[in-house]
């Protein structure tokens, strides 16, 4: 009556919100969860698929860092039920998580009918260290540049290795904007509250002087003025949907193999 969870971090809201939504639903079928992280490592991620089988579990709910062939021949090994979070990163696979793609032109487009003709997408390293590429991010960004492309728009993509480099790189796009406001699109909150931060410490203020949006809702930051314009996608939802496939899959029932949760846009201050 246990399912593993394996998860990167626990640092922000996405991945604590997500694990209370999935233990919330197991709970109702009097399972409880083994929530533990890999932090990025690949072989820690194995010896943890490895222990957690070892100890019988009913199943496994994973937000991989292994891709590819490594990964499949790391659950090929694995004996019980499993699932991923985010349908974008494998084939093949029972998978929970949404249109990130989609998502991202969603974004662009709302960004663009608010009026904004120069447009920076601001996201972490779209590759590994072992050269792979992270597929959520880099879904969102070919959304946004998609539909940058297909409205003519003037776009920049901001990214850095070193964790916070990509800051002075959008200090120098808001800094060297024209009379044009310019709009700035976060891969993800925690970057979105970084780089309002640091534009403020140098004298730049949304929406006055730039428009910012995020992926991931925001709720930790509910009492931040201005509140954040931002496209929800629904992490409790998309935990309680994997810990519902889950117990299914335990079941043996018939269950969908890719669940794809809507995402929508809360309209905020910042843009």
């Amino acid at each position: 009556m246990m399912i593993g969870v394996i998860i990167v971090d626990l640092k922000n809201q996405y991945y604590p919100k997500m694990v209370n939504a999935i233990a919330e639903r197991v709970l109702e079928d009097n399972y409880i969860l083994n929530i533990t992280i890999h932090r990025d490592d690949k072989e820690m991620e194995k010896k943890l698929v490895s222990m957690l089988s070892g100890h019988r579990v009913d199943g496994l709910i994973l937000s991989p860092v292994n891709k590819g062939e490594p990964f499949y021949n790391m659950m090929s090994k694995v004996k019980v039920p499993y699932c991923i979070l985010g349908i974008d990163e494998f084939e093949n696979c029972p998978a929970v998580g949404i249109d990130e793609l989609a998502a991202g032109k969603e974004a662009a487009e709302y960004i663009w009918g608010r009026g904004y003709r120069r447009v920076a997408f601001v996201a972490p390293p779209m590759y590994d260290s072992d050269g792979i590429l992270n597929m959520g991010h880099h879904r969102r960004l070919a959304g946004f540049t998609a539909a940058m492309k297909s409205r003519n728009c003037e776009y920049e993509v901001l990214m850095e290795r070193e964790s916070t480099a990509y800051l002075k790189q959008v200090l120098d796009f808001i800094s060297c904007s024209d009379m044009t406001r310019p709009g700035l699109l976060c891969s993800g909150a925690v970057y979105a509250i970084q780089v309002m931060g640091f534009l403020k410490k140098h004298g730049y203020n949304a929406p006055k002087d730039y428009g910012i949006m995020t992926f991931d809702e925001v709720s930790a930051y509910e009492n931040l003025f201005p509140r954040i314009t931002c496209l929800d996608n629904h992490v409790e939802k998309t935990g309680l949907s994997a810990g519902d496939l889950m117990i299914k899959m335990i079941r043996g029932e018939e269950a969908g193999q890719r669940i794809v949760i809507p995402h929508n846009i809360l309209e905020g201050q910042t843009l």
